[in-house]
């Protein structure tokens, strides 16, 4: 009786030992598991690298070769001139005993009023009373013309008495150009404009516009020590679009 119940206190043991081992044999397998499953989900696919394109390019042709220099040209023989055979020097048969001499351009006659071998300086064909150093033809008294001066000192500059407007050329005005023209003028003695010269300019004709319409212009000469005097003068037009 005694060997039986020993032997059902070490089944009793036995079984209350797995019943104590099983909850941990799953719980380890479940911990395994579930390490799997998380390792899975948290694995990152090996991306493959993207296939690389190559392109060829065909090298374009080289240049052809440069063509070769031109040949010299022939040089071309220069003409031989001959010279003119001189003719022959023939001997006069017989030498005048006396040159004629040669007359003069002047007539022998003299001119009244004037002074035997003329004078100094005097020229043939002038006129008793002329100014030594004259032309022929000139008017008795008269003075060469003199270049312009400066205005400033004793000048009285000329005064504009009529004055043409300038043609605005079509192509500036739809081009919008527009400003000052700065024109520098001679003023001869008469008060005409003589001469035009562009200090400042515009384009597209602006310019040659302006200096046109200055030569129309009329001034009153200036004058210097009462004497009316060809002048210098500084002319500005303004060209403006409304």
């Amino acid at each position: 009786m005694f060997e039986n119940t020993l032997i059902a206190s070490k089944k009793q043991q036995r079984n209350t030992t797995l019943l104590a081992v099983l909850p941990i044999a799953l719980l380890l397998h479940v911990v395994v598991l579930g390490g799997y499953v998380v390792a899975q989900m948290w694995s990152v696919p090996e991306v493959a690298d993207p296939p690389i394109q190559v392109s060829f390019y065909q090298a374009p042709p080289p240049p052809p070769p440069p063509p070769p220099p031109p040949k010299p040209a022939a040089a071309v023989p220069k003409p031989v001139v001959q010279q003119p055979a001189s003719a022959p020097v023939v001997q006069p048969v017989a030498i005048p005993d006396k040159v004629p001499e040669k007359s003069s351009g002047a007539g022998s006659e003299g001119v009244e009023g004037g002074v035997e071998g003329g004078v100094e300086g005097g020229v043939a064909g002038g006129i008793p009373g002329g100014v030594p150093g004259g032309v022929v033809g000139g008017v008795p008294g008269g003075v060469v013309d003199e270049p312009p001066i400066r205005i400033g000192g004793e000048v009285v500059p000329p005064e504009l008495i009529t004055r043409v407007q300038p043609v605005y050329p079509e192509i500036a005005r739809k081009a919008r150009v527009q400003g000052v023209v700065i024109v520098e003028a001679i003023i001869d003695k008469q008060g005409n404009v003589t001469d035009a010269r562009i200090l400042r300019g515009l384009p597209m004709g602006v310019s040659e516009a302006a200096t046109a319409a200055i030569q129309k212009w009329k001034y009153k000469p200036a004058t210097l020590n009462g004497r009316a005097v060809s002048v210098y003068l500084t002319v500005t037009v303004n060209f403006t679009l409304q």
